[in-house]
C-alpha cells in the first residue's frame, strides 16, 4: 500500500486518481492524477516515479489494448495522445465540425428529402427534424474507447446537448461521425471482434442498447428489461469472445448506500436477437465489474464495501434427456415416443421450448413460451424417463414452478402464449407441456443456504432436487438436497453436505432399479459419487478401480453406460468435457478438439473444431481406457464414425431411438442432420422387430442399400419373406427392394463398420461358388411367394425378379406377360411391357421377345420402346408370310443365335444348300452331325465338311475318323499317314483291301513319317514286319541309338554280317558326335563363368561407389551398358513398363529373349549369363544317360581306347561344373533391393528408394534365375573297366 499524499506531488497534499492501469511488460502502475501528472509505481520495491505533467486537468486515462499508445481526456474538451514512453503524438480537439476522412461520397442518386424516410413518412418541406436533447443523466465527461486490435478507437461527447460518438485511427485522424441520436447515453463498449460499438439510448418508451458500425451508422438495437428512467447505465462491457454482453446498472430510486440496487445482466444474441440469459440484483453499489482477459467467462464483482465476487459462467443447453445414458434408459417403447426432445431458452423472465423430436425451429422463434414477473435464474429437467419432458424453473423472487404434461395448476403471474405449435386459430400440433405446481422453497436453520447462489440445479426424481451453493452454517461449498412435496407445493432442504472445495459441475446418474447417484466435479479435478438418499461420498473409479481425476476442469458431464457385446455386466462411464475441448472418458482423453457432445441410446456424439461429427458405440469395450491423459490415443476407439458439418456447429440436442441430432451454427441458425450411424442403429433395431416397412421406409429416406433388409439376418429374412411381402404392401417398394439386391455382403463391406462382430453373426459373404447367388435365393424366393398367392396384384413384382437375377430370365418374364396376354388382360399385358422395358434395354427386350417366336408380342414389345415403326414393321411383315420352321430360323439368324437356326433349317429339306451354307459360315459340324441320320446323304455331305474342316485346324487324325466313319477309308489313310497313327491307317487299308505291294508301300511311307518325328522304334516295327525290310529296321533303330533293340533284330533274323557294315560305324558316329558336343559345352561354361565373374565385380565396384558418393541404379549400370546404347532411366523404365501391359504372347516372349540377352554389357548380362549357364549343366547332364549306354556297346565291341577317352573327357567336364555350381548361383543380398546395409549411407539410400519408385516393378520368378538347376552332377557315372 503506497500512499500518494506524501510524496508531495501537490502542495496542498490534495490528490485526486483519474486513471489507473497495470503496465504487464514493465511491471509498474501507471496513474493519472485530475491536477495533471502522470505516475509510475513499482510493484516490486513502490518506487514512485512521475514521468509527465500536463498543464490542465485530466478526467481520465484511456490505454490501447498493446499499451503502445496513451489518450487523457482533459477537463477543456481535448485529448491528449502519448506513445508508451509518453512522448506526446498530438492533441485532439474532439468537438471538430467535421465528419471525417471516411465522409460519404455522394454519386448523385439523389436527394435525402426525395426519399422514403421509414415510419417518419416523407420529408415534408419547411419542416425541419429537429433532435431533441435527451431526458438523461448524464456525467458530461468524454468516453473513450479502443478496438480490441489497437487500430481504431471510438470519443463520446456532448454537443448540444446530446452525445455524439467519433471514430479515429491510430494516428489520431478522424476517420468517421456517427449520426445524430435523441438520448444517447454516456456508456460505451467497442465489441471485440471489431464489427460494433455499443451504447445505450433512452428513448421515449424505452431504454434500449444501441450499436453503431465503424462508420458510424447505427446497425441493429435491443431493449432492455427496465422502465424508461429507472435505471443509470454504469457499464457495457463484451467477454473477449463477443458472446456475451455486460450490462451493469444502477437504480435512481436508491442513491445512498443503504438503499442502493445495482443490476447486472448478461445478455447474448443468436440469429440477430438478443436474450437475457443471467440477471443478478445487488443491494449494494458495485465499485467494478469486469470480465476476466484469459477465461471467457470469468467476471470479477468488486463491491462497495469491498467484497469481492467471482463468477464462472458457462454455455448450458437445456434439453430433456436423449437417451438415459446415464442408467435411466427404460425398455418401453411408449416412455420413448413419450419423449419430446424438449429444448427451453431463458430469455429474461421468458422460457422458451421446443420439442424438436416433432418440429424444428430455429431461435429466436419457438413451439410456445411461458412469461414469468421476474427473471428466470435456473431450468432443470427431469433426469428419468418416466417425466424426461418435465422441467422445473426457479425465478428470481425464490419461487420454484414445475411443469408436466398434465398439469393443471392456476397463476395469474404465468402465461403461455404459442408461437411454432399453433393457436391464434390454428391447430395445436404438439403437446402443451403445462404448469403443474409452484412450489415455496423453505429450509431449517440447521440446513440454511445462500438461495440466491444455487447452481448445477438437478431434479432427479419426480420428488427430489439437488443443487450446489455456499453454506452460512458450513462456511463452506455444499450438496442440498431438496424434497418437492405435491400436495402441500412446499421445497424443504432435507439434507447439507459439505465439500473439500467449490463444486464445478454436478450430473446423476442410475445403477439398478432404484440406486441413484449423484456426480460431483471439484475445484481440484477429484470427482465425487454422492448416494441420493443420503449423500454418502465416496470417489468415483474408472473400470480398473482407479479415482477419476480430471487434470482440466470440465464444466459438462454426464454418465454413460457401456454394454460390450462380450461382457455381462454394464460399465458406466464419466464423460466430461473442459472448455479447453478436451473430452475425457473417466481420466483419458479421447479427443482434443471437442467442441460439443450428446449421448444417444446407442452412441456417443461429439463435433470437433474439424468441422466433424464423429459417433463413438456404446457398445465398445472401455477396459482398456486406463492410458494416462498426457498420451491420448484417440484410436483406440474401434468403433468410431465421422462424417463432415458445416463450420463451427455444435450439438444442441439429440432425439432419442430416432435419428435426428440437431446442430446450431455459429449464427445461430439450426440444421437437423441424420447421422448414417443412427439410422443404421434404428433400422437394425426394427427388423430386429420383424417391422419390415418401417426400415425400408427408413432406409428409402436415408438412401441406405435396400441389401441391408437381407444381410442383417439372412436366416430371418428367409423364415419371414411372407411376411416381409405382406408389410411392405406396396409393388413399388418390393420392385426397389429388388432392384437394389446385388451378390455382396453389406455387412461385411459398405456398412462393415457398423458390425464389426459380422463374421460372429454368420453373416459371411456369399461369393463361394458351392453357395447359390443370394439375389437368385431371394428372387427364388419372392417368385414362390408370389405365385402361390395367384393374383395380378404382384404381377411386376414376378417380373421384377425373374430379370433381377444374375443370369436374367427375361424369357420367363416374357412367358408371364404372354400368359396374360391369352387371359385377354390387355392393360395388365401393357403395364408389364411398360415395365420391363425400364427394367431391361429396349433393344435386348425385342430380341428376347423375337425369340419367343410370337410375332405379335414381338410387336407390342417394339410398340413400347417408342422405335420408328418403318424399322421393325416390314420384317415382321415379311416373318409372317414365311412357313413356320423357316421364319424360325430367320428369326434366329436374325438374333444371330446359330446354334437353335441350324435346327429349324434341318427341318426344311428344301433349304438345304442354306444349312450347308449355315454350317460352313459358322462351324456347326458337330451340331448339325446330330439333326441328321447316320446313313443320309445329308450325314455324309456334312461328314466330308467336318473332315475339311479338322484338316485345315491341323486335327489329321479326327478327321481320319470322321472319314472311315463315311466309308471314305482312302482319304482316310491320308490323314491318318499325317496324323503318323499308323495303326488307324492299316485299319483303314483293311476296308480297302491292298494288295501285298500296296500294303509295303504304306508301310514305308508310314515308318518315314515316324521316322520324321524321331518315333524310330515304331518305324523301324513296321518296316519289320510289316514291310519284310530287315536292313532298313535296323538304321532306322541305329539312327535313334536304340542299340539293343538293333542288336535284337540282327539276332532274331540271323544277319550278324549287319553287325560290322551298319552296328560298328553307327557306335563310331555316336562317340564322336558326343565327344564334341561334350567340348562344346566344356568351352561355353568357361566363356560364360569367366564373364559373369567380370561383370559381377564391375558391379560390387559401382554399387560401393554409390554407397558412399550417391548414386542410383541407372548411374550404377550407365557404365556397363544400356540396350539402346545410352543410360536407361527410371522413366524410360516406365514407360516401356506401361506399353508392355498391351503385348500378345508373342511380344512377350520376344522381350524375355531380349531381357537375357549375352550381348556384353546389356542391363541384364548377369541373368543372360545365369540362364545360358542354366542350360550348358542342364544339357551336360542329360548326356549322362546316353553315354552310359554308349560306353557299354563299345565296350562290347572292343572300342575301348575311344570309349575310355569319351568317358574321361566327360568326367572332367562334369567335375569342373560341379564345382563352380556354389560360385555362379548366389542368391543376391537383401541391402542390393532396398539399398540399405552396414556400408549404406543416407545418400545412397534416398537415390536407391527413387530409383526402385521410378524402375520397372521386378517378379518373383525373377529369383528362379539365381537358383541353381536341379541336377546331380555328382552321381556315379561310367564304367569300371575304364576308370570308375
Amino acid at each position: 500500500e503506497v500512499d500518494l499524499r506524501k510524496e508531495n506531488l501537490t502542495p496542498d497534499g490534495n490528490l485526486e486518481i483519474v486513471g489507473l492501469q497495470f503496465m504487464s511488460g514493465e511491471e509498474k502502475l501507471c496513474v493519472s492524477l485530475k491536477h495533471g501528472d502522470i505516475i509510475l509505481l513499482s510493484t516490486f520495491d513502490c518506487e514512485v516515479e512521475c514521468v509527465g505533467t500536463l498543464d490542465c486537468e485530466l478526467d481520465s486515462m484511456f490505454w490501447s489494448p498493446d499499451q503502445e499508445v496513451v489518450l487523457f481526456t482533459t477537463n477543456v474538451g481535448t485529448a491528449v495522445a502519448m506513445t508508451h514512453d509518453f512522448d506526446p503524438i498530438t492533441e485532439i480537439e474532439v468537438g471538430m465540425d467535421r465528419f471525417g476522412e471516411g465522409e460519404f461520397v455522394n454519386v448523385g442518386w439523389g436527394k435525402k428529402e426525395t426519399q422514403f424516410q421509414g415510419k417518419a413518412g416523407k420529408f415534408v418541406p419547411g419542416k425541419e427534424k429537429k433532435v431533441e436533447a435527451g431526458l438523461v443523466v448524464d456525467d458530461g465527461k468524454m468516453k473513450v474507447v479502443w478496438r480490441a486490435d489497437g487500430q481504431y478507437f471510438a470519443i463520446s461527447t456532448i454537443e448540444n446537448g446530446c452525445r455524439k460518438i467519433r471514430v479515429w485511427n491510430r494516428d489520431c485522424v478522424l476517420q468517421y461521425t456517427s449520426e445524430n441520436l435523441n438520448g444517447l447515453e454516456n456508456s460505451l463498449a467497442w465489441k471485440p471482434s471489431g464489427s460494433l460499438i455499443a451504447s445505450t439510448q433512452m428513448k421515449a418508451h424505452r431504454h434500449d442498447v444501441v450499436f453503431f458500425e465503424l462508420n458510424g451508422l447505427q446497425h441493429g438495437e435491443f431493449t432492455l428489461n427496465f422502465e424508461r428512467n429507472s435505471v443509470n447505465i454504469l457499464k457495457l462491457e463484451w467477454n473477449s469472445d463477443s458472446s456475451v454482453l455486460m450490462v451493469l446498472a444502477e437504480s435512481r430510486q436508491g442513491l445512498d448506500e443503504e438503499s442502493a440496487v445495482t443490476y447486472l445482466q448478461l445478455w447474448s444474441s443468436t440469429n440477430y436477437h438478443w436474450t437475457l440469459k443471467q440477471s443478478i440484483c445487488f443491494h449494494e453499489k458495485v465499485a467494478l465489474a469486469c470480465w476476466d482477459s484469459e477465461n471467457l467467462f470469468d467476471l470479477h464483482v468488486l463491491m462497495q464495501n469491498g467484497s469481492y465476487h467471482l463468477y464462472k459462467w458457462n454455455w448450458v443447453i437445456d434439453c430433456s434427456s436423449s437417451d438415459g445414458g446415464g442408467g435411466y434408459n427404460s425398455s418401453s417403447s411408449e416412455l420413448v415416443a413419450s419423449n419430446g426432445s424438449h429444448v427451453a431458452v431463458v430469455d429474461g423472465s421468458k422460457v422458451k421450448l421446443t420439442p424438436f423430436k416433432h418440429m424444428n425451429v430455429p431461435p429466436p422463434m419457438c413451439a410456445y413460451q411461458y412469461k414469468f414477473n421476474t427473471n428466470v435464474k435456473h431450468l432443470a429437467f427431469c433426469e428419468s424417463n418416466l417425466n424426461s419432458d418435465s422441467f422445473i424453473t426457479l425465478t428470481e423472487d425464490g419461487s420454484l414452478f414445475c411443469f408436466m404434461k398434465e398439469g393443471s395448476y392456476k397463476d395469474n403471474n404465468v402465461d403461455l402464449k404459442l408461437v411454432a405449435a399453433g393457436g391464434n386459430g390454428f391447430k395445436t400440433t404438439i403437446d402443451i407441456l403445462s404448469l403443474s405446481a409452484k412450489f415455496s422453497i423453505s429450509q431449517s436453520l440447521e440446513h440454511k443456504v445462500e438461495l440466491s447462489n444455487l447452481r448445477h440445479l438437478l431434479w432427479v426424481g419426480e420428488q427430489t432436487m439437488v443443487a450446489a451453493s455456499y453454506s452460512y452454517t458450513l462456511k463452506s461449498d455444499a450438496i442440498c438436497l431438496f424434497t418437492l412435496d405435491f400436495g402441500n407445493f412446499t421445497c424443504m432442504c432435507k439434507v447439507i453436505k459439505a465439500v473439500s472445495s467449490n463444486v464445478v459441475s454436478m450430473c446423476s446418474f442410475k445403477s439398478g432399479d432404484t440406486c441413484v447417484y449423484v456426480i460431483a466435479q471439484m475445484q481440484d479435478g477429484k470427482v465425487f459419487k454422492y448416494e441420493l438418499s443420503s449423500l454418502n461420498c465416496e470417489a468415483l473409479l474408472d473400470t480398473q478401480g482407479s479415482p477419476v481425476v480430471l487434470t482440466t476442469l470440465c464444466p459438462y458431464m454426464s454418465v454413460c453406460s457401456f454394454q460390450h457385446t462380450q461382457a455381462a455386466d454394464t460399465t458406466y462411464a464419466l464423460i466430461s468435457r473442459s472448455a479447453q475441448k478436451q473430452l475425457f472418458l473417466n481420466n483419458t482423453v479421447i479427443s482434443r478438439e471437442c467442441t460439443s457432445y450428446s449421448i444417444h441410446d446407442e452412441y456417443i456424439l461429439y463435433t470437433t473444431s474439424s468441422h466433424k461429427i464423429i459417433c463413438i458405440s456404446r457398445n465398445s469395450d472401455i477396459s482398456h481406457y486406463n492410458k494416462p491423459t498426457e498420451n491420448p490415443l484417440p484410436q483406440q476407439i474401434s468403433c468410431d464414425i465421422s462424417r463432415s458439418v458445416e463450420r463451427g456447429s455444435t450439438i444442441v440436442t439429440v432425439t432419442p431411438n430416432d435419428t435426428k441430432v440437431v446442430l446450431q451454427m455459429p449464427r445461430g441458425n439450426l440444421e437437423l442432420i441424420h447421422p448414417r450411424p443412427l439410422v443404421i442403429s434404428v433400422v437394425k433395431r426394427a427388423i430386429n422387430k420383424f417391422q419390415y416397412r418401417d426400415a425400408f421406409i427408413l432406409m428409402r429416406k436415408h438412401r441406405i442399400n435396400m441389401n441391408l433388409l437381407y444381410d442383417h439376418n439372412p436366416q430371418q429374412f428367409n423364415n419371414k419373406v411372407e411376411h416381409f411381402i405382406e408389410q411392405l404392401d406396396s409393388v413399388d417398394y418390393l420392385n426397389l427392394f429388388l432392384s437394389e439386391l446385388k451378390d455382396e455382403n453389406f455387412t461385411e463391406t459398405m456398412y462393415s463398420q457398423y458390425y464389426p462382430n459380422s463374421s460372429k453373426m454368420g453373416n459371411v459373404l456369399i461369393s463361394n461358388s458351392f453357395t447359390p447367388s443370394k439375389v437368385n435365393s431371394v428372387c427364388d424366393k419372392v417368385l414362390s411367394v408370389l405365385n402361390a398367392a395367384q393374383n395380378g396384384k404382384h404381377f411386376l413384382s414376378i417380373l421384377t425378379a425373374h430379370v433381377r437375377k444374375i443370369e436374367p430370365e427375361i424369357k420367363q418374364a416374357l412367358s408371364k406377360v404372354r400368359d396374360q396376354k391369352k387371359s385377354l388382360n390387355s392393360a395388365l399385358v401393357a403395364e408389364g411391357l411398360h415395365h420391363l422395358h425400364v427394367m431391361v434395354e429396349g433393344r435386348v427386350l425385342y430380341r428376347e421377345s423375337l425369340a419367343t417366336y410370337d410375332l405379335e408380342l414381338a410387336l407390342m414389345v417394339a410398340q413400347v420402346s417408342n422405335d420408328d415403326p418403318k424399322e421393325y414393321m416390314p420384317f415382321l411383315n415379311k416373318l409372317k408370310q414365311m412357313d413356320p420352321d423357316y421364319r424360325n430360323y430367320e428369326i434366329d439368324m436374325f438374333l444371330k443365335n446359330y446354334s437353335r437356326a441350324l435346327v429349324n433349317i434341318a427341318k426344311c429339306p428344301d433349304h438345304f444348300n442354306e444349312c450347308i451354307a449355315l454350317v460352313k459360315s459358322h462351324s456347326l459340324h458337330r451340331e448339325a452331325l446330330k439333326q441328321f441320320g447316320k446313313y443320309t446323304p445329308q450325314y455324309k455331305e456334312i461328314s466330308n465338311l467336318y473332315a475339311e474342316f479338322l484338316v485345315g485346324k491341323s486335327r489329321y487324325e479326327e478327321a481320319g475318323i470322321i472319314l472311315a466313319r463315311c466309308d471314305s477309308h482312302k482319304r482316310a489313310i491320308k490323314c491318318f499317314t499325317t496324323a503318323c497313327s499308323w495303326q488307324h491307317a492299316l485299319n483303314s487299308a483293311t476296308y480297302l483291301k491292298y494288295s501285298k505291294e500296296d500294303q509295303t508301300e504304306l508301310a514305308q511311307n508310314l515308318s518315314r513319317a515316324l521316322a520324321d518325328k524321331n518315333r524310330f522304334l515304331e518305324a523301324a516295327h513296321l518296316l519289320e514286319h510289316e514291310a519284310s525290310d530287315v536292313p532298313s529296321a535296323i538304321k532306322a533303330l541305329l539312327k535313334g541309338r536304340h542299340w539293343e533293340n538293333a542288336l535284337n533284330v540282327i539276332r532274331t533274323h540271323k544277319q550278324v554280317d549287319l553287325i560290322d557294315t551298319q552296328v560298328l560305324p553307327a557306335i563310331q558316329d555316336a562317340m564322336k558326335e558326343n565327344e564334341t558336343s561334350i567340348k562344346t559345352y566344356s568351352e561355353q561354361f568357361e566363356r560364360y563363368f569367366n564373364r559373369l565373374m567380370v561383370v559381377r565385380e564391375i558391379k560390387k565396384q559401382k554399387q560401393l561407389q554409390a554407397m558412399l558418393y550417391g548414386g542410383g541404379e541407372g548411374d550404377l549400370e550407365s557404365d556397363i551398358a544400356s540396350d539402346f546404347g545410352s543410360t536407361v532411366t527410371g522413366s524410360s523404365h516406365s514407360s516401356a513398363s506401361s506399353r508392355a501391359s498391351g503385348r500378345t504372347a508373342k511380344s512377350r516372349r520376344k522381350q524375355e529373349r531380349k531381357r537375357f540377352s549375352l550381348r556384353e554389357g546389356s542391363r541384364y548380362e548377369e541373368e543372360g549369363l545365369l540362364q545360358a549357364l542354366r542350360e550348358v549343366v542342364t544339357n551336360l547332364s542329360v548326356l549322362s544317360t546316353s553315354i552310359h549306354s554308349l560306353l557299354l556297346h563299345a565296350a562290347l565291341f572292343y572300342m575301348d581306347a575311344e570309349a575310355e577317352s569319351l568317358q574321361s573327357l566327360y568326367d572332367k567336364t562334369r567335375s569342373i561344373v560341379s564345382k563352380n555350381i556354389t560360385n555362379i548361383w548366389v542368391l543376391p543380398d537383401s541391402s542390393e533391393f532396398n539399398g540399405t546395409g552396414p556400408q549404406s549411407t543416407v545418400n545412397s539410400i534416398l537415390s536407391n528408394r527413387a530409383n526402385v519408385n521410378n524402375s520397372e516393378p521386378g517378379s518373383f520368378a525373377d529369383l528362379e534365375t539365381f537358383l541353381p538347376p536341379k541336377v546331380d552332377l555328382n552321381v556315379k557315372f561310367g564304367m569300371h573297366i575304364y576308370g570308375k
